[in-house]
């Protein structure tokens, strides 16, 4: 029968053993990345396995779409790409997780909601302009009276 400090040390090293393999899978997993595009290759898209955009690539023929389209094309890039990085976020912890790998992806996609077909919001309708304001027509007026410069210097202003 196996001592104390024997069982200690055994529960000590398969504990180091996991921590170490835990370490590892955390670094390969910050390493994944998936990559999605469009048929054409206009649009290209690179996400962290979270699900997370990292990056967005447009060509000049994406700018040639409509906004409909080109909306289109990155939602399926990004639906491309997010399938990859989960993909390879199974192919790196299944030798790691072995038969309880269904598990870790249950629990993975529990948090991650499904990207669906985008249906394109119609065109909001143009807002209400306010009615123009009326444009007043000059007065016609009689001339100001000519002002001499002694108008100007009455009893009030003038010290004596």
């Amino acid at each position: 029968m196996a001592s104390r400090e024997e069982r200690l040390d055994r529960a000590l090293r398969s504990f180091q053993e996991q921590a170490a393999k835990a370490a590892q899978l955390k670094e390969k997993l910050g390493e994944l990345r998936g990559q999605g595009r469009s048929p054409d290759g206009a649009v290209t898209v690179t996400v962290a396995p979270s699900g997370a955009v990292m990056g967005l690539q447009l060509s000049p023929a994406a700018m040639r779409r409509t906004h409909v389209q080109l909306q289109q094309d990155i939602m399926a890039a990004i639906r491309q790409a997010t399938q990859q990085a989960a993909a390879q976020v199974q192919d790196t912890v299944r030798p790691l997780l072995g038969d309880r790998t269904e598990q870790f992806k249950d629990a993975l996609n529990a948090h991650v909601p499904a990207l669906g077909p985008v249906t394109p919001e119609p065109p909001a309708p143009p807002a209400p302009q306010p009615p123009p304001e009326p444009v007043q027509k000059p007065r016609n007026r009689a001339p100001a009276p000519e002002v001499e410069p002694e108008d100007f210097g009455g009893p009030i202003l003038r010290r004596d």
